[in-house]
């Protein structure tokens, strides 16, 4: 990720406040958003809600911009440097628990494709992963590793479940070229 494609807005009512407070923000927020493409940016408010001699109450508002949905970490301390620290543990963690999320429903995603493949006839498989202008001869000629490897990247299979497939297509292809008894479907045949 570029500098340019991350930003953060500052909106800071609390006077004297030193550049630690800045900084500490910019540091962590920046780490969290380092190597992914979820975040695109962070608001950072502060302000003082009690102003009484002793104890001041300040609160620091939180808001990263992330996909699918944004995430916001309110905290109150007599410390404003405190109430940041833990505002920023707090968004660190649900940015952390919506990532884990994510990720394992894109898992279950792929699992219940991978599910739907092994379902699957030798024919459903080969008219749903194999071109239709590719000749079954054309088909057989394909290594079983180099089609494995273009189920994995193209159609977002398992190793497993795109050798599966691989193995069955190229199977059904050799039967509509070799075996006369066996006819492919007419949107096989050019």
């Amino acid at each position: 990720m570029g500098s340019l494609d991350f930003y953060i807005d500052f909106n800071i009512e609390i006077e004297n406040l030193n550049d630690n407070f800045k900084q500490e923000a910019d540091r962590r927020l920046f780490k969290l958003a380092e190597g992914k493409n979820d975040i695109v940016g962070a608001s950072v408010s502060a302000e003082t809600i009690v102003k009484v001699e002793s104890p001041y109450l300040y609160q620091v508002r939180i808001v990263v911009y992330k996909r699918p949905k944004d995430i916001a970490a309110t905290e109150k301390d007599e410390d404003p440097m405190a109430a940041l620290k833990n505002a920023l543990s707090a968004i660190e963690r649900k940015v952390q628990e919506s990532r884990k999320k994510r990720s394992e429903a894109s898992m279950r995603s792929s699992d219940d494709i991978d599910m739907v493949v092994y379902e699957m006839s030798p024919e459903e498989l080969y008219s749903a992963y194999v071109d239709e202008s590719q000749e079954p001869a054309d088909v057989i000629s394909l290594e079983l590793t180099e089609f494995t490897t273009k189920l994995i990247v193209e159609e977002g299979l398992s190793q497993e479940a795109a050798y599966f497939a691989a193995e069955r297509i190229i199977q059904l292809a050799d039967r509509y070229v070799n075996d006369p008894k066996v006819e492919p479907p007419p949107e096989i045949t050019n």
